[in-house]
């Protein structure tokens, strides 16, 4: 009997088309609360501005928790947001071995939800930019060091 795995991911060219912005959630490998490590969490941030700037990816918002990465971003013309999330994850594994993270430092793939007309883009960064006060980890969004937007002044 054959096995069916379930296709997680939709058609491609939704991940391609201009103004497609996207709400993205990585998870670190085995959920493991990595980016605790302060260090390695701002090498991470410094790695995802360089790769926005080499691939002009637009970046609404990013938040790196103790065990994944939530990103709203949107394609370029040089960079579908498959191909950037896959890329930006081998640079960042390679920056966890310097920190003693063996192997993978991400779980394989990654969760996706398309911003519709009826979400607002602000609406969906602050609430990403609220997960550590979600989380009980800072008690303003303001407060929390490993987040904030590659595009918006906050």
């Amino acid at each position: 009997m054959h096995k069916f795995h379930k296709k997680i991911r939709l058609d491609r060219n939704l991940y391609t088309e201009e103004g497609a912005i996207s709400s993205i959630t990585i998870c670190t490998k085995d959920k493991l609360p990595y980016f605790q490590k302060n260090e390695l969490a701002k090498s991470c941030i410094e790695q995802l501005k360089a790769d926005t700037q080499l691939h002009n990816v637009p970046v609404y918002a990013y938040c790196f928790m103790p065990d994944h990465l939530h990103l709203i971003i949107a394609p370029s013309a040089e960079k579908d947001i498959v191909e950037f999330v896959g890329e930006y994850k081998g640079r960042t594994t390679r920056i966890g071995w310097k920190f003693d993270i063996n192997g993978k430092l991400w779980q394989t793939s990654f969760y996706d939800h398309f911003i519709r007309k009826e979400e607002t883009v602000k609406d969906v960064v602050m609430y990403v930019l609220n997960n550590p006060v979600r989380k009980g980890l800072v008690l303003e969004w303001k407060d929390y060091p490993y987040s904030g937007s590659l595009i918006f002044e906050l």
